[in-house]
């Protein structure tokens, strides 16, 4: 059964809410689940979200599905600065893989294919992304990619600040797809 790689349409908004659910719930409950991180996620990750992300003309949600099932999405924000940054940047908001579908190389070309669309963008934009630095995994994922650390940020939530690390693309996206292709 092949993958399919391709724009999200409105009718993917429950799936990609579900999945986002998993995903996030997967990578950031080290110590369980309380009301406010439930809260966090039943609010931020909705159908109504996703049907309004999708609508978007500053977003770019990318789906990756086998058979009619949803494994996985890319989203990308043109409207995102990279502080520090010189020249044109896109970023990458989220790259999310269903759990047991990892380490098949569907997140690979996920994100060449999120490249991909990046690199017919004006000015061939450079891609960025902010991950949690407690997720080896992930950020051990885009190093192999050829992205590198360019600074920190921070993500909010219940009044604690948790560190993430900001990734860019070293080279111009054109580059970066022939870097990873070798």
């Amino acid at each position: 059964m092949s993958v399919e790689i391709r724009k999200a349409r409105r009718d993917d908004a429950a799936c990609l809410a579900a999945l986002s659910i998993q995903v996030w719930l997967s990578t950031y409950l080290t110590d369980g689940i309380r009301p406010s991180l439930a809260d966090y996620v039943l609010t931020e990750f909705t159908p109504a979200n996703f049907e309004a992300l999708i609508a978007d003309r500053s977003h770019h949600l990318l789906v990756l599905e086998r058979s009619g099932h949803l494994l996985g999405y890319a989203q990308l924000s043109l409207d995102s600065a990279c502080e520090g940054c010189d020249g044109p940047a896109l970023e990458l908001e989220r790259l999310y893989l269903v759990e047991n579908h990892t380490g098949q190389g569907l997140g690979r070309r996920l994100m060449m294919a999120a490249r991909q669309w990046a690199q017919v963008q004006s000015g061939q934009p450079r891609l960025w992304l902010r991950v949690w630095h407690g997720n080896e995994r992930a950020i051990a994922f885009y190093r192999r990619l050829g992205m590198a650390l360019h600074g920190e940020t921070h993500f909010e939530l219940e009044g604690a600040r948790h560190l993430n690390y900001v990734m860019l693309d070293p080279a111009p996206v054109g580059a970066a797809v022939a870097v990873a292709n070798v």
